[in-house]
């Protein structure tokens, strides 16, 4: 039971990976004859590496996860946030709900230290809108 959980999650990412790549990436990605670089060509690339670190971690997972010593109360709190945060996204928008998942995840995660509080609740949804926005001149929700 001690390497279950690695397998476990290695097996769903090689399902969410095989899921982008069959279904999500043709359905969600507009086909374009322009450009030199399409735009399912990035997804797809990070399809293939997801699903190949899954596959790693089933195959030779760490040493020594035990499901009972999961945080499981953590667990299903972080899930519930990552769930509302998605919903916040859909209602409000990336860049009015960006800063505010990523902090209440920081924090429930347990990091305490300010500059990686603020890297990772500041600067990182604003390179992503930036990025997306201004680079890659793409609508965020």
């Amino acid at each position: 039971m001690k390497n279950a959980i690695d397998r476990l999650s290695g097996l769903f990412f090689v399902l969410f990976a095989l899921a982008l790549w069959l279904y999500l990436i043709p359905t969600q990605i507009e086909t374009v004859d322009y450009g030199a670089i399409r735009p399912k060509t990035l997804p797809q690339i990070l399809a293939v590496i997801l699903g190949l670190f899954g596959a790693l971690l089933m195959i030779k997972p760490a040493d020594g996860t035990d499901l009972s010593q999961v945080p499981w109360a953590k667990t299903i709190m972080i899930i519930a946030v990552l769930v509302a945060g998605l919903w916040l996204v859909v209602e409000l928008g990336f860049v009015y709900s960006a800063t505010p998942l990523a902090l209440t995840l920081i924090f429930l995660m347990g990091e305490r230290r300010p500059l990686w509080i603020s890297i990772g609740g500041f600067v990182i949804p604003a390179l992503i809108w930036y990025a997306v926005t201004i680079l890659l001149e793409r609508p965020l929700p």
